[in-house]
């Protein structure tokens, strides 16, 4: 009987020898990091949206020049919201490839979303009106959106850049992009509106457009 029991327990295989993974094999195995990344059909997305709707922007502002100070234009008012689209694509596809770091930054991003958001309804709501003296309280109190929002992508740029996650140029184009709003007004100040409008076409043509170009030619490079 005891052999019987000892011959029963020898064919149960003992934990403690469970065969261990090599190096080599573990060395196969790959995590997928948590969220993921964009797609390249997403970046390329973002990156034709920004490019599209800054050469629009710039293009209306040329065109309408310092008129815009007489009231609402049309053209410079659709164009606008071209661009705006562009920023909040472009700050969503960086937040989805994990390039404004720590929490902070992905709650940074979020949050200039949100106040762009306002500034597209802003442009939106305009084309009710002819003068801006004409706008209801609400709305110029939602106008507040506009200066908001550029300076929050001026942060999200700094912020890509200390985490420092891509490389090379691609590090510091989205700061480039969001350096448009300081440029342009102090242009403005110094230079007055007329000339001021085409350092901020300028601008517009060689930051955020030339980065959503970069982003739809070489989409990996955001997310590589």
């Amino acid at each position: 009987m005891s052999e019987t029991v000892h011959d029963r327990r020898s064919t149960v295989p003992d934990p403690s020898h469970t065969p261990v993974p090599t190096s080599d094999a573990a060395s196969r195995v790959v995590v997928p990091p948590p969220g993921g990344s964009p797609s390249s059909a997403t970046v390329r997305a973002a990156g034709a949206l920004l490019a599209g709707g800054a050469t629009a922007w710039a293009v209306g502002t040329l065109v309408v020049g310092d008129a815009v100070l007489d009231g609402v234009q049309v053209l410079d008012t659709v164009t606008g919201l071209a661009y705006v689209a562009g920023l909040v694509a472009l700050v969503l596809v960086l937040r989805a490839a994990r390039l404004t770091g720590n929490r902070f930054g992905r709650i940074l991003a979020a949050v200039t979303v949100v106040v762009l958001a306002g500034a597209f309804l802003v442009n939106v709501l305009s084309l009710g009106y002819d003068h801006y003296d004409e706008f209801p309280q609400a709305l110029m109190a939602l106008d507040a959106c506009w200066p908001l929002g550029q300076l929050l992508v001026l942060l999200v740029g700094v912020v890509v850049a200390v985490a420092g996650r891509v490389r090379g140029l691609l590090r510091w184009q989205p700061l480039l992009c969001g350096l448009w709003f300081p440029v342009s007004t102090l242009a403005q100040i110094i230079l007055g509106p007329a000339d001021s409008v085409v350092v901020s076409a300028a601008w517009l043509l060689l930051a955020p457009t030339v980065l959503g170009v970069r982003l739809v030619l070489r989409p990996r490079d955001l997310v590589s």
